[in-house]
């Protein structure tokens, strides 16, 4: 991603450079306007889905958006070189906005999130394993940065959300209830939250020979960790259908913010 945004970089400055070399007060040279549009068609078509891939928002990119559609406006006519060339520092600076954030996507600033390194081991390692839940996780965080946010039902499903796909990704159905003499918990049609985090547990318990087998453990894992996943799961489900405040959503980041590190085998 770091990459394509030094490429934007590189274009720019030098269509900015052709334009700086144009003699006459309006761009008229329908070579230099043809670029200008490939550069524009080109960031729509192949450089801005990338950005949205890695981790991005439409949010993000909305400046950065309106900069190229007025430079393609610009290029659809005959325009003063001192519009062109106030457009392409805008455009340059926007970028420069954007690098910040692929590198530092959790703000310094924020009282709130005082853990920076704790939540970007989190995003780096759901990145890897279920993209949706660290676009999901890193929504959130972003959401609880705005304290002039008038509604966090939002910002809780976000957070339910990167939980449940992470449990999905780690703990397919299928997988679950393959299981010797698995069976669903009551009035459940899919293994629960619980049953899947058991599920993940049990599997790197059993795979690591410097553990105590899960079998002996089962109780301790479904009281410290099984039940506490659930518990959460399901205090974020009530934030979507209830009014909570921005503490109340800081309190649900916590909660997932600790499972997901327990799921992730992650130290916080």
């Amino acid at each position: 991603m770091a990459e394509t945004i030094m490429q934007l970089q590189k274009k720019t400055q030098a269509l900015k450079h052709a334009i700086k070399l144009v003699r006459s007060r309006q761009i008229q040279s329908n070579a230099i306007k043809n670029k200008i549009k490939s550069f524009v068609y080109e960031y729509f078509k192949d450089s801005r889905p990338i950005l949205l891939s890695g981790g991005l928002i439409d949010e993000n990119l909305t400046n950065t958006d309106s900069a190229m559609q007025d430079l393609l406006r610009c290029a659809q006519r005959n325009t003063l070189k001192v519009i062109y060339l106030r457009y392409f520092t805008k455009l340059s600076e926007y970028l420069n906005e954007i690098e910040l954030k692929i590198i530092s996507p959790i703000s310094s600033g924020e009282k709130d999130l005082p853990n920076h390194q704790k939540y970007q081991q989190i995003l780096e390692t759901l990145g890897k394993i279920a993209p949706s839940a660290a676009k999901s996780y890193q929504q959130a965080l972003l959401d609880l940065q705005d304290q002039n946010r008038i509604s966090w039902r939002g910002t809780v499903v976000e957070l339910r959300e990167s939980l449940r796909e992470v449990l999905d990704a780690l703990a397919p159905d299928n997988e679950v209830v393959s299981q010797p003499n698995f069976k669903l918990e009551q009035n459940a049609k899919r293994p629960t939250m619980k049953q899947k985090a058991v599920f993940i547990l049990k599997s790197r318990n059993a795979s690591n020979k410097h553990l105590k087998t899960f079998e002996s453990e089962v109780d301790v894992v479904e009281e410290l960790c099984g039940g506490f996943i659930r518990s959460v799961y399901e205090r974020s489900s009530e934030g979507t259908h209830t009014r909570i405040s921005r503490n109340e959503a800081l309190r649900i980041k916590d909660y997932i913010t600790l499972a997901l590190a327990e799921i992730l085998e992650l130290k916080t």
